[in-house]
Order: structure tokens, then C-alpha cells, then sequence
């Protein structure tokens, strides 16, 4: 085979690459989770919560969150520790996507973590620390998604925990681009965007779209590293996404039916 036949063949795998990849993306958007998380913001928007419904919207955020912040930061020296044979020099790149996302929820480029701004956001409202953290206040599901979470990240295939991970960014950006809105929109909540209390859904609304261009670009160089990998990107994708259909569909019932 000729250098000029070789590049061509290259460049033609390289592209079924990231075909897949932007398949596997755009996969996440199509998923009933999103159908079924619109659905809930419709209804979010529709009136302000009362007491004991912010407490079980907020206290199940904090149960499916609960262990995400560390597992994104194990998963980024995951990424790294599986590339770097492959790609020596430069193979902590592609981790460095996901760490980007890890940056920011530990609170590095603001002044304290995630965390702690969903706390001060929710005793702003009312609901205290304990009251967010007690697990029988959140839905079932969940708190179901919260402990798979914790072993997706840290004991799955680091190619199934990519997977989760692009899901979880997709999400995000749906969940955080309509509830700043929405927290804004009904003067019961008593938000303001200059509020320091509000710098939950403030950092949210503006890091998210960055986190979800990084997913993608992260595992449209991973598959052009391990190409196999593509069908555990997926199944991470898809367990994902069917546990959190279920958790939106719960908390909709719970609360506006």
C-alpha cells in the first residue's frame, strides 16, 4: 500500500470515528430522559413550589449528585491512565476534558465548590443542609441514580463511565439553562441574578455549554484512540439516561400530579 492509499484509508476511519462519536452525542439529545425532563420544566414553570415540594426537588438533586464531583475527577485519571500508553505524550489531554468539568464543581475558578453553593441556594429558600442531605426526604429514583453513579464512575469500564459522563453533561445544560430561568421568574423564590445565594444556578447556566462541547470533543478523541470502545460509550450513555427518565418521571408525579 502507497503513503497516498494509506493516508486516504486513515482519514476514511477517522472520520467513521467521529460519525460514531457525534452519533453516540447526539443519541443522549434524543433519549426519552430529555422528552420526559422537558415535560417536568414545563410544570416547573407553571408555578412557584411550596415548602415540601422545594424540599424534595432539592433534596433528590443532592441524592443523585451526591458522589458526581469525585467521580468526575477519578474518571478524568481513568481516562488518562488507559490513553497515556496509547498516546504517551500527549494522552492526558483527553482526560483533561473531563478534569476541565471536575474544575469547576470543586469551585476552583469561583470561590467554594458546588456543593456549597446548592446548600447556601437551598437555605436560601428555606430547606436546610440537613434537611437537603437526609435521603428519605429525596424520591426513590434518585437516590437510585446516585448510588450507581458512585460505582459507574469508579468500577465500570472507564469507556462506560465516558459514556455516563457525556449523558450527565447533556442533561445539565437542560436542567440548569430553564431553572435559572425559572427561579427568576416567580418573585415567591425572591431571586435576583446578582444575589450571591443564586451563584448555584448562576455558574451553572454559564459552565455547562462549555462542559457539554468538552464531552463531546473528549470522546470524539477517545474513540480515535480505542475505536472498539464505541458500544461501552454507548451502554454508559443509555443506563444513564433510563435512570434519569425515571427519576424526572417521579418527581413530576410527585409534584404536579
Amino acid at each position: 500500500m502507497n503513503t497516498a492509499t494509506a493516508t486516504a484509508a486513515t482519514e476514511v476511519l477517522q472520520q467513521a470515528r467521529v460519525r460514531e462519536a457525534e452519533a453516540i452525542y447526539e443519541g443522549c439529545f434524543s433519549h426519552a430522559a430529555v422528552a420526559t425532563l422537558r415535560v417536568f420544566n414545563k410544570h416547573f414553570a407553571s408555578r412557584s413550589l411550596t415548602r415540601n415540594e422545594l424540599r424534595l426537588f432539592l433534596s433528590s438533586m443532592a441524592a443523585f449528585n451526591r458522589h458526581t464531583i469525585g467521580g468526575i475527577a477519578i474518571l478524568a485519571g481513568r481516562l488518562s491512565d488507559e490513553i497515556l500508553p496509547h498516546l504517551p505524550r500527549i494522552g492526558h489531554e483527553i482526560g483533561a476534558y473531563v478534569l476541565d468539568a471536575a474544575v469547576d464543581e470543586y469551585g476552583l475558578r469561583e470561590s467554594i465548590t458546588h456543593v456549597e453553593l446548592g446548600r447556601n441556594f437551598a437555605e436560601y429558600l428555606g430547606i436546610s443542609a440537613d434537611e437537603v442531605e437526609a435521603r428519605q426526604n429525596a424520591c426513590s429514583a434518585a437516590i437510585e441514580l446516585g448510588d450507581a453513579l458512585f460505582a459507574w464512575y469508579r468500577e465500570m469500564p472507564a469507556a462506560f463511565a465516558l459514556g455516563v459522563h457525556t449523558a450527565s453533561e447533556v442533561t445539565s445544560v437542560k436542567e440548569f439553562i430553564s431553572w435559572h430561568d425559572i427561579f427568576l421568574k416567580f418573585p415567591q423564590y425572591r431571586f435576583s441574578r446578582d444575589l450571591p445565594e443564586f451563584e448555584y444556578m448562576r455558574a451553572h447556566y454559564v459552565h455547562e455549554p462549555d462542559h457539554i462541547n468538552g464531552a463531546r470533543i473528549c470522546i470524539t478523541k477517545y474513540l480515535d484512540v480505542l475505536p472498539a470502545q464505541g458500544e461501552l460509550l454507548r451502554e454508559g450513555a443509555q443506563a444513564y439516561l433510563d435512570l434519569y427518565q425515571k427519576m424526572f418521571h417521579e418527581l413530576d408525579t410527585l409534584i404536579f400530579k
